[in-house]
């Protein structure tokens, strides 16, 4: 039982000065706030409650990833999010999402150039990759632009698939994975790559927030590729981990 409340409301920048958030740059926010009557969060969990993989309820009923999609999507959209909390009196989560301004009217648009189909040299890639993503779309995606830029590419549905692949192939130049999977994920599956291979490069996909992850997955020589990305943004994050080996 309780009660859930969902409010917005305009909060101009007069308003931002006057709360004196040391971390919240003064400008103008819409703010979402949501709020519950329920039984609260406890001091010791409340620092935690965004961050990857964090759960209180019971093994296979939670993930720990709710919050921190919500903190990853907020981030993402240049936003802010507090929460407060007092057992016994429920909790609210408050979000601060940046007002946008046109300054001034669009250009008329004019006809584009065609683009040339010929790849700059420097983004060209030679080497294998082994490529770990559970939706199929988007591992699909993903594996005609490496194809397309000069890389041998080998696909996982899974964790568990990706070590079978390893076991059966040769070490991989670089391996690119999905962080939340069914059966293993991509830290779990990294963990054992890296005990065959303990300088395989490696490339973390992933829409939650970077710097929790980094704080949660506590292995070196990983880079993170935020999602959604384009191809551009995916060929460039295998050149740049590839060209520092």
């Amino acid at each position: 039982g309780g009660t859930l409340t969902i409010q917005t409301r305009a909060l101009p920048a007069a308003q931002v000065r006057a709360l004196g958030y040391d971390i919240l740059p003064v400008a103008d926010y819409t703010t979402l706030i949501v709020s519950d009557t329920g039984t609260g969060i406890p001091p010791e969990v409340l620092p935690k409650i965004f961050e990857p993989f964090f759960t209180t309820k019971e093994v296979g009923k939670g993930t720990g990833l709710g919050l921190s999609t919500v903190y990853g999507i907020v981030k993402q959209s240049g936003g802010y999010i507090f929460a407060d909390s007092k057992p016994g009196q429920g909790s609210s989560f408050t979000l601060y999402l940046p007002v946008h301004t046109a300054s001034t009217a669009p250009a008329p648009a004019r006809l584009a150039a065609p683009r040339s189909s010929v790849k700059p040299a420097e983004m060209w890639g030679t080497g294998t990759i082994l490529l770990v993503e559970d939706e199929d779309m988007v591992r699909a995606v993903a594996e005609r632009a490496l194809t397309r830029q000069g890389y041998t590419v080998l696909t996982a549905e899974n964790g568990e698939v990706a070590l079978q692949i390893l076991d059966k192939t040769e070490r991989p130049d670089l391996l690119i994975s999905d962080v939340v999977m069914p059966l293993m994920d991509g830290p779990t599956m990294v963990r054992h790559a890296r005990e065959k291979y303990p300088d395989l490069p490696i490339i973390f996909m992933s829409g939650y927030a970077e710097e929790q992850l980094r704080r949660s997955i506590d292995l070196d020589r990983v880079a993170f590729l935020p999602k959604p990305f384009s191809v551009q943004q995916l060929a460039e994050a295998a050149r740049d981990v590839l060209a520092n080996r």
